[in-house]
């Protein structure tokens, strides 16, 4: 299994084929993790979506037909589940529900394990280019996101935006710009 493309494997998933999904898992699952967290800087948020994408290809396997490459075919099922993630949030947000308590057991077992000295570790660069990234716009960080960090080509995520290739790469360079000046005093030697 570790030798075939993945389209191949991709097609044997659609046949039901569960060590074919199951290596699909073994060589995506890192990355959806990496696209999620740096989308929305949470852990768990990451490893639920992450789990929620594969969850849908599976649920779709039998209409699959290789027009492109995997990981744009993977990617836009990441991101329209990003997207349906922060409409949910929004609507929460506007209907004022705060957490359920799940979410406050969470957040009480993330601060009792909570340390000075691994915040201490944590270094100011990290923190100021996690806070620069957060502050893109959304369609700008997905754009950084997916081509910096998770090294998908511009074609795939133009497929996966559903947008021309010009876009992308504007996109990506505004973002890079943004990100430049708000990290400049940082990078000044």
């Amino acid at each position: 299994m570790r030798s075939l493309p993945d389209t191949t494997l991709m097609r044997r998933v659609g046949a039901d084929d569960e060590c074919a999904f199951a290596e699909l898992y073994r060589r995506y699952n890192r990355r959806l993790l990496d696209f999620f967290h740096a989308m929305g800087r949470d852990t768990h948020l990451a490893e639920e979506l992450s789990s929620d994408t594969f969850s849908r290809v599976w649920q779709v396997r039998r209409r699959y037909a290789a027009t492109g490459s995997f990981p744009a075919y993977l990617f836009s099922f990441a991101r329209h589940i990003w997207l349906e993630h922060c409409r949910r949030a929004r609507k929460q947000r506007r209907l004022g529900v705060v957490a359920n308590w799940a979410d406050v057991e969470n957040t009480l077992v993330a601060l009792d394990a909570f340390r000075p000295d691994e915040a201490a570790a944590r270094g100011e660069l990290e923190e100021r280019i996690l806070v620069a990234l957060d502050g893109l716009p959304e369609e700008q960080r997905m754009v950084f996101v997916m081509r910096i960090i998770q090294r998908l080509s511009l074609e795939d995520i133009a497929e996966v935006m559903q947008c021309p290739v010009n876009t992308v790469r504007s996109r990506k360079l505004l973002a890079v710009k943004r990100l430049r000046e708000a990290l400049k005093e940082l990078l000044a030697i």
